[in-house]
């Protein structure tokens, strides 16, 4: 279970978060509906995977604090998929899926290639393999960082506003993968917007007043 314990992100004018608690569940998909353009959500997300600490407060998966986890073993267990960016743009995608792989032990160069086919496959961009960054766009962008988290295998996936661009096709065809990593007792988290798609989740949230929130 990805925890979050009396959160605070920022502090006087720039406070974001205050006093969040919440208990993201394995085996579910948790929407975070944005509150508004600044509204901390993509911070919100990046602490939850130990990217930057919270000013106050405490983020924990099974109950051990995220910032005491050794950088490979957060890496392996918290994935953030950004929005925009997250790719090194000296390597092609296969690389940018690969190489973080390779870096952190996860497995040998037989299973990299494995791993980065399958998640490449599974979210339909298997055509881009040898594309490099600056040839995608913001949807291909997205789903390469998605792709690297399925490589990973991660415990949790932290995923920051997906739908924007995507066509329906194509949405319903990343949901569905959604699911089935969510069967497979992943926790996943995913920041969305006003008219994105996310009757499939299993808990609905929205950011207001500084805080988590329950939504209908």
């Amino acid at each position: 279970m990805l925890a979050l314990k009396d959160v605070q992100l920022g502090s006087g004018a720039n406070l974001l978060f205050r006093r969040v608690n919440y208990e993201f569940e394995a085996g579910r998909i948790t929407s975070i509906r944005k509150g508004g353009v600044l509204d901390g959500s993509s911070t919100l997300l990046k602490c939850c995977a130990g990217i930057i600490s919270p000013h106050a407060g405490a983020v924990s998966w099974q109950m051990q604090p995220v910032e005491h986890m050794a950088a490979g073993t957060r890496f392996r267990t918290l994935s953030y998929c950004f929005e925009a960016g997250g790719l090194v743009s000296l390597f092609s995608v296969y690389n940018n899926i690969a190489i973080p792989l390779r870096y952190h032990g996860i497995c040998d160069e037989d299973e990299v290639q494995m791993r980065v086919q399958q998640a490449m496959t599974q979210l339909g961009i298997d055509h881009l393999v040898h594309a490099e960054p600056h040839e995608l766009n913001d949807v291909q962008q997205r789903l390469v960082n998605l792709a690297r988290a399925f490589a990973i295998d991660a415990d949790v996936l932290l995923i920051d506003e997906l739908q924007t661009g995507m066509s329906h096709f194509m949405y319903s065809r990343i949901v569905a993968q959604l699911q089935e990593q969510a069967a497979r007792n992943k926790t996943i988290v995913m920041v969305t917007t006003s008219g994105d798609e996310d009757d499939f989740a299993d808990h609905h949230l929205l950011i207001r007043d500084r805080a988590l929130v329950q939504r209908s």
